[in-house]
This record gives structure tokens, sequence and C-alpha cells, in this order.
């Protein structure tokens, strides 16, 4: 009988030595360093609690090319009323963000095109378990890809090489329906690493809305994007982690073409400092493509063109890395990708590659400025003469001055160069000119 009460004993001595070091190791668990988000939000503007926001704008621009076509130029100005409703809820296991922005646009003189852009995004995250994670996201935007007002701290560029829709190529005049929706998943192995999946879908649709150019519309690639992904992420140390990704995209663009793209990623994200953030990933992707095309027909007895279909194979080198610097004065985002996408409209699946830069400094009293430049090239996975080629510049310089506490006024300009080539569908150069000048009032957050 004393024998079994000691080793009761000893097995419950064994316990709680062994059960301390667990208890600790719960205890010391540091939440991994996160991606940066995408806006130009100073530190002290990340919201933290509870809350509803109201912003409203009344903007007028002048425009040098609404049409987006520099065969079809037109210049006008263009008045916009709009606003954004954003509401987020932050508590310990789970988080929601909701923002709706309304934009009208009123043609001084081509008043056919007057029309309502909206744009609805929804982010929540969900803790069902201490080691287990969701995330879901929806982006719908209808729009006719118009720069719209914004204010400086909203200025978005693309980190992480998200499996958005490829927003580097600009169309003509054409309404544009879209939606891009997400869930992640990531659940903890182990103190420091970390197990995620991932999938989503997103299409892209056009019609016209009186361009000039009817047969602009006919000619536009309607997109549907289906994605996926696993992931493993190990946190080396308290500020580092490097991880391996597979991704899988597969985009249709109607029945005629098709393509499906395997990739595989190294990826670090380093936290430098408390504002300071890098991340980086490389490796490459495997796409199989299907197209029909028209091309002339070689046969004298049938001198129209005739369809063929090409199917290739091929692999690119595929990566990208963004270096974000966040404080209550400056932000600065660095941010370069190459990865295939789709052809935003004008080309069905292309190789894209995109830097962007971006600088945004608090001044001296009330003044407040940013600057953004960009440049892409999307490049078609295939031809049958040769392949579609996308070359994109941008440019974007934005003023406030705060006027009073919740009331600024907001100078911009903007500047877009497109330039395809003989082999794009739609060949479709644009230079584009936009000088904005408007009032933002925000109220100020209601908490609840």
């Amino acid at each position: 009988m004393d024998y079994a009460k000691r080793s009761l004993l000893r097995l419950a001595a064994s316990v709680t030595l062994l059960g301390a070091p667990l208890a600790l190791q719960g205890q010391e668990r540091i939440a991994a360093p996160r991606e940066p988000e995408s806006n130009s939000h100073y530190a002290t503007e990340q919201p933290e609690d509870n809350g509803l926001a109201v912003e409203l704008h009344s903007a007028s621009s002048w425009d040098n090319n609404i049409l987006g076509d520099n065969a079809h130029r037109i210049h006008d100005y263009v008045f916009e009323e709009g606003g954004l409703l954003s509401i987020w809820a932050k508590k310990p296991d789970w988080s929601l963000g909701l923002d709706y922005r309304p934009n009208a646009l009123l043609y001084r003189t081509a008043s056919s095109f007057n029309q309502l852009d909206q744009r609805l995004d929804f982010n929540n995250e969900l803790h069902l378990a201490r080691h287990l994670f969701f995330r879901l996201r929806d982006s719908l935007d209808y729009a006719t890809g118009v720069l719209e007002p914004q204010t400086n701290g909203n200025i978005s560029l693309p980190v992480n090489g998200s499996p958005n829709l490829n927003n580097t190529v600009f169309t003509p005049f054409a309404r544009q329906f879209a939606n891009a929706a997400s869930g992640e998943a990531a659940y903890d192995v182990s103190r420091r690493g970390s197990f995620g999946l991932s999938g989503g879908q997103g299409f892209r649709r056009f019609s016209n809305v009186g361009n000039a150019n009817p047969n602009a519309v006919i000619s536009l690639f309607n997109t549907v994007s289906d994605f996926g992904g696993a992931s493993y992420s190990y946190r080396m140390t308290r500020h580092f982690t490097g991880g391996l990704e597979y991704r899988f995209q597969n985009f249709r663009y109607s029945q005629s073409f098709h393509d499906e793209t395997h990739g595989g990623f190294v990826k670090v994200l380093w936290e430098i400092s408390p504002n300071v953030t890098l991340g980086a990933y490389g490796g490459a992707e495997y796409s199989r493509s299907q197209g029909d095309f028209l091309v002339p027909s070689t046969n004298p007895a049938q001198p129209r063109n005739v369809l063929t279909s090409l199917r290739t194979k091929q692999w690119n080198p595929g990566g990208g890395a963004s270096l974000t610097l966040r404080s209550n004065q400056t932000v600065i985002r660095l941010t370069g990708q190459q990865l295939v996408a789709d052809g935003g409209g004008l080309l069905p699946a292309v190789t894209n590659s995109y830097e962007g830069a971006e600088i945004r400094q608090r001044m001296g009293g009330r003044w407040d400025v940013a600057l953004t430049v960009s440049n892409a090239r999307s490049l078609a996975l295939q031809g049958p003469a040769g392949k579609g080629k996308i070359n994109t510049q941008t440019a974007e310089m934005a003023i406030e001055y705060a006027l009073a506490q919740a009331l600024s006024l907001h100078l911009g300009y903007n500047y877009v160069r497109q330039r395809t080539n003989q082999f794009t569908p739609l060949a479709l150069d644009a230079d584009r000119d936009r000088l904005t000048v408007g009032l933002f009032f925000r109220s100020h957050d209601y908490r609840f």
C-alpha cells in the first residue's frame, strides 16, 4: 500500500515538473510578424477599438482623356460626389472590417457617361481555438476604372503577390463588374511553426456604357480566376519568419482561352524594427495555356482568317519583395513582383512584372504630401505570330491641407501612360492627365 502511494506521489511530481515547462512555453508564445497592410496609414492612424467613421468628398477634375484611348481622345470636366462608410470591430477572438465607397461621376459635356461607381470591401478574422485561425475577405467593385479621389492614407500598392485580379492594366471606357473572394486557415503545429491553406475565386466582366469605340468591349477578355495554395511558416526568431508556399491558379476567358499555373516559392518576413518590415519570396511557376486565335489563311481558296489552336507549356521565374516603413510622420513603401496573372481585360494570361514606390510625409503645420510612381509590364504567355505586350507607367502626387479638424483641402495630379504592341487584340495606347481639387470631410470615430 505504501509502495502504491509512493508511486502515485512520484507520478504526480513528474507530471508537475513536466507540465511547468509546457505552461511556460505557452506563456512565451509570441505572435509571428504579420504582413503590412496595403494602405498608407500612419502608425497613429491604425484603429484599435470598435468604431464607425463616415467620410464625404466633393471634387472637381479636369481629365484630358476620359475614354482612356488616344485614338478617341475626349477631354472634359468631371464632378465627383461620394464618400466612405467604414465599420470595424476588434475582439480577443475575432475582428471585422467593412468599407463601402460610393462615388457619383457627373460629366459637364459628355453627360451620357454619368454613372455611380461602388466598391465594397469585407475582412473578417476569427480564432476558433488557441492554435486555429481563419480569415475571410471579399472585394466587390462596380466601376469604370476612373481614378476616383481618395485621401492620402487610402493609397494602395500590391504586397506579397496577393492573388487579386491584375490592376496594372487600363482598359478603355467600359463598365467593369469585378469580385475577389478568398479564405485562409492557419494552424499552429508547434510553438514556432504553422501550416496554412487558402483558396478563392475572382471574376471581372465588361459591359459598354457608350464608348465612342463600339468594338472595344467586344475585344475585352472577361475573366474568371480560381486560386488556392498551401504554406508552411517557421518563426526562426522573434522577428524573422521563413517558409514554403505552393500556389495554384486557373484562369478562364470564355471557351477560347484557358490557363493553369502552379508555383512554388520560398518566403521570408523580417520585422527589422517596430516601424520597418521586409517581405520577400522567390521561386518558379509552371503554366499550361490553351487559346484559339484567328490568323490569316495561307490557302488561296480560303482568303479569310482561319481559327487555329495553340497549346503551350512553360516555366517562368516568379517572386517579389516589399519594404514598408510606417511611423507617426512618414510612410515609405517599395514593392516589386513578377508573377503569372490575368491580362486585365486586354490579354488572356500574362507574365506581369510590377515595380512601385510610395512616400507619404506629414509636413510642418497642417500639410500632408503623398507621391506614388509605378511601372508595369504584361507579356502574353502565347500568341500565333507574336506575344501581346502592355507597358504601363503611372505617377501620382497629392497634397492635403487641414482646414479644420475634420475638413481638408485635397489637390491631386494623376498621370497614366500605356502602350500596347501590334499583337494585342485591342491596340490601346493612352496618355492621360487628371487634375483634381476637392474637399474631404471625415467625422470623428464613433466608438461602440
